[in-house]
Formats: C-alpha cells, sequence, structure tokens
C-alpha cells in the first residue's frame, strides 16, 4: 500500500518522514517543517502550521509575564488587603 510508514525496504516517503520529524514526542524541541508540511498537506494547512507557530511563539513572553504577576500575587496575598 502506498504510504505504508512501517514497510522496511522502501524509500522513505513524504508521510514518514513527517512522522519521523515532526509527529513524534522525541522532537517537540525542534522547529516544525514547515516545507515538508506544505509539500504534504497543501498551501492552506502548511500556512495554518507557520502561523501556529509563530503565534505560539508570541505568547512565551507573555505567558512569563503571567506566571510572575500571579506568583507576586499570591506572595503577597496577605498584605494587600482592599
Amino acid at each position: 500500500m502506498k504510504g505504508e510508514i512501517e514497510d522496511g525496504d522502501a524509500e522513505p516517503n513524504d508521510r514518514k518522514l513527517l512522522f519521523e520529524e515532526w509527529a513524534s514526542y522525541s522532537v517537540f524541541y525542534k522547529y516544525q517543517p514547515i516545507g515538508l508540511i506544505r509539500k504534504y498537506f497543501g498551501e492552506k494547512v502548511g500556512l495554518y502550521f507557520a502561523w501556529l507557530g509563530v503565534y505560539t511563539q508570541m505568547l512565551i513572553p507573555a505567558s512569563i509575564i503571567g506566571v510572575i504577576v500571579f506568583l507576586y500575587g499570591c506572595a503577597t496575598v496577605d498584605d494587600n488587603i482592599p
């Protein structure tokens, strides 16, 4: 069958490459292979995952600031009585 992942003697196809480089928990720290995603799924899905990566990176500083403000609020909850 075309597109099988577990076929040992077949040449690597796009689906197998995506499975090894993107859809595995062991590669969570790597950048997304946007070119492979675009090639396999098409332009719209590739653009979606590119935007999702950029949006996630933009949320990281806001989440760090939010955690700091939350911890400060927890540390000073007894002192600041409204």
